[in-house]
C-alpha cells in the first residue's frame, strides 16, 4: 500500500515538472528576435555590418536576444510567408515589393555613407547607356533594387526599347559574381550597388583595379562613382507578427543609437516607387485586362513593325496584282496571237497539202504520160481480140455456118478481152484520182500485183524483164493504196528508164520484198537495176526535189515518194549495189505493230 502511494507521488511530482517547464520554453523561444537582413555581398559582411544595430537592441532590451538572419531576396520572401521574422531589413524596392505582400512597415531609414544608387561597371572602353546595346550586362537578379532596378528604370528613361537591345547575365549573389563575369569574359558589364566597387578594390586591388564605371552622373553626396540618381536608404521594417509596443520601444531605441549604425526617421520612399511604376513591378506589376493605351505602350515596336509588315504587304500585293494584271493582258494577247499563229499555220498546211496533193497527182500524170504508150499497147490487145472476134461472127453468119457453139466461145472472148481493158482502164483511173488521203489496211503482194499492169507493158516494150521476189508471210501495212503504188511505179519506170541504152542481158529489174531484221517491225522493199547507177554526188542528192539526171525529168518523182514513204512512218534511200552496175533503192514501211 506504501509502495503505491509513493509511486503515485512521484508520478505527480513529474508531471508537475513537465507542465511548469513549457511556459518556459515558450519564453525563451518568444524572447528571440529575429532580424532578416538582405545579403549581397556574403553572409559575413552582412553580419558584420549590421552587428552594431543588434548588439545596441540586445544593450537595450536584456530579456530579449536579436539575431541577424542573413538572407537572399528569396530567403526573406519565404521566411516572411512561414511567420519566421519579426524585423527586416533589406534594400528599398525589396520593401515595396514586402509591404506590398507581406504587410511590414518601416519604423526607420538607414543614415549612412553608402547611398542606395547603382554603378556600371566594365573594364572596356564603354561612356554610357547606349554602349550596352548588344553586349551582355551581368546582375545579380532582375529582383535586384540598387543591383539593376535602377538601371533597369534609366534605361526606359534614355529608349525604352534599350532594356530589350542588352543581354542581361544573371549571376545570382553575392554582389561580386556580376563582377567576376566581367572578369571572365562571361559579360562584358556589370550592375552594382553604388560604393561596391570602391570596397572591392579596397578588398582585393590586384583582382578589381582594372575595373572602372561609367554612365556616370555627379553628387556631392558619396565620394563614390555613381551611375543614377540617389534613393532613400534601407530600412528597419516590422512584421506583422511584431508587438507594435515593441515596435515602438525598438524604433525609439534605434534613433538614440550614436556610434555604428545610424538610423533616423522614416522617410519618403515615393522615389522609390515612381522607379517601381515606370517598370511596371512589384505593387505596380500589371495584372487583369490592359488598357488599349498600355498595350499599344507596351508593344509599339511591335505594332510598329506589323503596321510595316502590313505596309509592305499592301504595296507588294498591289504591285503583284499590277503585274499579275500585265502578264494576263500580255498572256491574253500573246494566246490571241497564238490563236491567229495557228489559224495561219493550218492554213499553210491546209494549202502545202493540196499543193502537195496536186504535186502528187501531177507526178501520177507524168508518170502515166511516160506509160502511155505502152498502157497503149496494153489496151490495144483486148480490143484487138476482141474486133477480130467481132470480125470472125460476122464472116461466118454471112457464109451462114455460124453455130450456137460458134456464138457462145465468141461472146465469152469477147467478155473476157472487155474486162481485161476494163480492169486497165479502172486502175489507170484509180492511180490518176485527186482524192484526200486514206489509209486502209494493205497487203504489199496484192500492192505490187495492183501495179503490174501498169508497168508490165512499159517494161515489155523498154525490152526490161521485172522479177518479183515476195517473202512469204509478211505482214500487212497501215497505208494509202494509191500513194504506194504512185512510189512502186515512180521507182520501176525510173528503174526501166536507167536501162534504156544497157545490153539486152542486163534490162531486169529486180523487186524484192521481205520482212524487216532488227528491233523495228516492218517490211522493206528494194528495188535494183542494172542501167548506168549513180556517182557519190548523186546518191548525194538522191531523192532531192528538182535534182534530176533525166534529160527532160523536174525532179519531183523521187522527192514526193520519199515524202510518202516518211508520211507512213518509213524510210527510203538509195546505195550502189555491192557489185555490178545499177542502183538498189530501198524502203521500209513499218507494219502496224510498230510504234
Amino acid at each position: 500500500m506504501l509502495s503505491h502511494r509513493l509511486l503515485s507521488l512521484l508520478m505527480g511530482l513529474l508531471i508537475s515538472v513537465v507542465w511548469l517547464s513549457v511556459p518556459f520554453a515558450r519564453a525563451d523561444e518568444q524572447a528571440v528576435k529575429r532580424i532578416g537582413v538582405l545579403d549581397f555581398l556574403g553572409g559575413d559582411h552582412s553580419l558584420r555590418h549590421w552587428g552594431a544595430t543588434a548588439a545596441s537592441l540586445d544593450a537595450a532590451f536584456p530579456q530579449l536576444s536579436f539575431e541577424l538572419v542573413a538572407l537572399d531576396i528569396d530567403g526573406l520572401d519565404k521566411a516572411l510567408a512561414e511567420n519566421r521574422l519579426d524585423f527586416v531589413i533589406t534594400n528599398p524596392g525589396n520593401y515595396a515589393e514586402l509591404e506590398y505582400r507581406y504587410h511590414i512597415s518601416r519604423i526607420a531609414t538607414a543614415q549612412e555613407d553608402q547611398p542606395v544608387a547603382s554603378t556600371l561597371v566594365t573594364n572596356k572602353g564603354y561612356k554610357d547607356l547606349a554602349d550596352l546595346v548588344g553586349k551582355r550586362l551581368a546582375v545579380v537578379t532582375p529582383e535586384a533594387f540598387g543591383g539593376f532596378q535602377i538601371i533597369w528604370a534609366e534605361m526606359d528613361k534614355v529608349d525604352p526599347s534599350l532594356s530589350r537591345r542588352v543581354e542581361v547575365v544573371a549571376t545570382g549573389y553575392p554582389m561580386q559574381k556580376a563582377v567576376n563575369a566581367v572578369l571572365s569574359g562571361d559579360a562584358d558589364a556589370a550592375v552594382l550597388r553604388t560604393c561596391t566597387l570602391e570596397y572591392l578594390q579596397a578588398e582585393d586591388p590586384d583582382r578589381y583595379g582594372s575595373l572602372h564605371g561609367f554612365g556616370l552622373v555627379e553628387t556631392d553626396e558619396t565620394d563614390c562613382v555613381v551611375s543614377s540618381p540617389l534613393f532613400p536608404n534601407w530600412p528597419f521594417a516590422k512584421t506583422r507578427k511584431t508587438d507594435s509596443e515593441l515596435a515602438k520601444e525598438v524604433a525609439v531605441t534605434l534613433m538614440s543609437i550614436k556610434e555604428g549604425n545610424l538610423w533616423t526617421v522614416p522617410l519618403d520612399y515615393q522615389s522609390v516607387h515612381a522607379v517601381l511604376r515606370r517598370l511596371e513591378i512589384g505593387p505596380y506589376a500589371r495584372t487583369g485586362l490592359i488598357s488599349l493605351a498600355d498595350f499599344i505602350e507596351d508593344y509599339s515596336e511591335w505594332l510598329l513593325l506589323i503596321a510595316c509588315a502590313l505596309i509592305f504587304w499592301a504595296i507588294y500585293s498591289v504591285r503583284i496584282e499590277n503585274l499579275v494584271r500585265r502578264r494576263t493582258r500580255a498572256l491574253n494577247e500573246t494566246n490571241e496571237q497564238l490563236v491567229l499563229e495557228i489559224a495561219e499555220r493550218k492554213r499553210a498546211e491546209e494549202a502545202d497539202r493540196m499543193h502537195r496533193r496536186e504535186l502528187e497527182h501531177v507526178a501520177r500524170l507524168s508518170i502515166l504520160g511516160e506509160m502511155a504508150t505502152s498502157i497503149a499497147h496494153e489496151l490495144n490487145q483486148p480490143l484487138a481480140a476482141i474486133s477480130n472476134y467481132a470480125q470472125g461472127c460476122a464472116m461466118r453468119i454471112s457464109t451462114g455456118r455460124f453455130t450456137q457453139d460458134d456464138m457462145e466461145v465468141a461472146s465469152n472472148e469477147i467478155a473476157q478481152q472487155a474486162e481485161r481493158a476494163a480492169s486497165v482502164i479502172r486502175r489507170i483511173r484509180a492511180f490518176v484520182r485527186n482524192k484526200e488521203s486514206q489509209k486502209v489496211t494493205v497487203g504489199i503482194a496484192g500492192l505490187i500485183a495492183d501495179c503490174a499492169p501498169v508497168y508490165e507493158a512499159s517494161a515489155h516494150r523498154a525490152g526490161v524483164a521485172v522479177e518479183v521476189t515476195i517473202a512469204p508471210g509478211l505482214p500487212t501495212i497501215e497505208a494509202d493504196r494509191i500513194q504506194l503504188q504512185q512510189v512502186i511505179l515512180n521507182l520501176v519506170q525510173n528503174a526501166i528508164d536507167a536501162m534504156i541504152d544497157a545490153p539486152a542481158d542486163q534490162k531486169r529489174v529486180r523487186l524484192n520484198a521481205r520482212r524487216a531484221s532488227g528491233d523495228a517491225p516492218g517490211i522493206v522493199l528494194s528495188l535494183r537495176d542494172f542501167g548506168h547507177g549513180m556517182d557519190e554526188e548523186g546518191l548525194g542528192h538522191f531523192a532531192e526535189a528538182f535534182y534530176t539526171t533525166k534529160e527532160n525529168g523536174i525532179g519531183l518523182g523521187l522527192a514526193l515518194s520519199r515524202s510518202i514513204v516518211e508520211a507512213h512512218g518509213g524510210t527510203m534511200r538509195a546505195e550502189a549495189p555491192s557489185e555490178g552496175p545499177g542502183l538498189v533503192v530501198i524502203l521500209f514501211l513499218p507494219t502496224g505493230d510498230a510504234p
